[in-house]
């Protein structure tokens, strides 16, 4: 196990902002005074849907009481008459472990009802399912069913036939793929994706297709006297795009020849996602009269789409573009205990929030505060399995009182073969007394 030698010892401490454990706590012997604390968001295990706390308070008074997850309050109800419930959706938030924190406050004084780790496991959620493929009888449209979180293990579609105003099932079409037939001319194709786990079903519905036409007719228009088509495209409105974890974004562009419109008109996509579960997909989307097309890029990892124009004087594509969709995972920390001394142990868990880490793992590192600094003390790995982390650290030389703030990042120049970009945990702080 390792150590804090003493010189880094003394260079963190004398940095580092020194706190007293009550001065970053909530005082537990005020007006409040929270008893007979139960219900199943303290029963532990793994859980998910909506969860309850019950506890009882001081009848005198009316307080709020609050639930705060990983940092962020989520909930804020009034509490009166000596009893309170509050109920937490864990659907909102990421499977995985969660720092929470329950308190009851008045203006004047506050106490804690309830502080722990919870782990959540939910029906799968997050996809945002697309089709790709030619809108014209006799092509084939392919559905994807997006990234979900936690992984399913089940997925369904089903097609979808839509007018001006309805939508309605297209009987059979129960598969990834479908062949457009003549019932389809004139109407758009939607794909709804129903992810299931042990814990439940979602379903997502893709955006809908361009109107089908018949074989022929999308190929009408200025593509074929083009020697020298300009294709322009941004990801909401940036050659490079960041989101979080279970966005999605937009693409979308202009073709043209000269300064006229090119539509309609056939524009190609190569999308690649590099890492533990490489991908290299190809979509096409068709541009409207005046040359403009979207496409929808679902959640996942981050990836790099690459369009382009076939071009008539050439087999080469041509009128290329470039974008980048750069995705940032989410990373949960929680240390144990949160106070201290010396020749005691204390635990960082927790768990890179994303998947698509190779068989060795995701190297991390474990930084500490040191002024406004961030610095690194070591690295830890995240297991290929879940993404989960443990380390555990002794502390030996503290000589005075002092609470020290860490965090874990993903290095700030990327992992090679991961794709997701860099992030770091929410900070979490320990107080440590000689």
């Amino acid at each position: 196990m390792k150590s804090l030698n003493a010189a880094r010892l003394a260079s963190a401490a004398a940095a580092l902002v020194v706190v007293a454990l009550a001065a970053g706590s909530a005082r537990a012997d005020t007006n409040p005074n929270p008893q007979n604390v139960s219900g199943s968001l303290i029963g532990g295990g793994e859980l998910s849907g909506t969860v309850g706390i019950n506890f009882a308070v001081d009848p005198s008074a009316s307080y709020t009481a609050t639930i705060t997850v990983d940092g962020s309050p989520l909930v804020n109800a009034s509490v009166s008459q000596g009893s309170a419930r509050l109920t937490l959706d864990t659907t909102t938030l990421h499977d995985g472990s969660h720092s929470v924190l329950v308190t009851v406050a008045d203006g004047s004084s506050s106490a804690t009802v309830w502080s722990g780790t919870i782990e959540t496991d939910n029906a799968p959620r997050g996809g945002i399912p697309s089709v790709t493929g030619v809108p014209t009888v006799g092509a084939t449209l392919t559905a994807t069913p997006g990234s979900w979180s936690p992984t399913p293990t089940a997925i369904a579609y089903q097609w979808e036939r839509c007018s001006t105003a309805t939508c309605a099932p297209v009987p059979g079409a129960n598969s990834a793929t479908y062949v457009l037939t003549s019932a389809d001319e004139d109407a758009e194709l939607e794909v709804v994706v129903t992810a299931a786990n042990a814990n439940g079903t979602t379903l997502a519905t893709s955006a809908p297709t361009p109107a089908i036409v018949l074989a022929g007719a999308a190929s009408a228009g200025p593509t074929s006297s083009c020697a020298d088509p300009q294709l322009t495209a941004a990801i909401d409105g940036h050659a490079t795009r960041t989101v979080s974890l279970g966005e999605g974004a937009t693409l979308a562009g202009v073709l043209r020849c000269g300064t006229s419109p090119l539509g309609p008109a056939t524009v190609e996509l190569t999308i690649s996602a590099p890492g533990a579960q490489a991908t290299r997909a190809a979509a096409t989307v068709q541009t409207a009269a005046d040359g403009s097309f979207s496409y929808a890029l679902p959640a996942g990892p981050s990836r790099q789409i690459t369009l382009s124009h076939p071009g008539t004087t050439s087999q080469q594509p041509q009128a290329l573009a470039n974008v980048t969709l750069l995705v940032k995972p989410r990373i949960t920390l929680s240390i144990t205990p949160r106070a201290t001394s010396n020749g005691h142990t204390i635990t960082f868990a927790g768990r890179v929030l994303g998947g698509h880490i190779a068989s060795q793992g995701l190297p991390l590192q474990l930084e500490y505060r040191e002024g406004n600094r961030w610095m690194i003390y070591t690295e830890i790995i995240a297991s290929a399995h879940k993404g989960r982390f443990l380390y555990h650290y002794t502390f030996e030389r503290t000589t005075v009182a002092i609470t020290y703030t860490f965090r874990v990042a993903i290095p700030s120049t990327g992992v090679a073969g991961y794709p997701f970009a860099p992030v770091a945990s929410a900070p979490r702080s320990v107080h440590v007394v000689p």
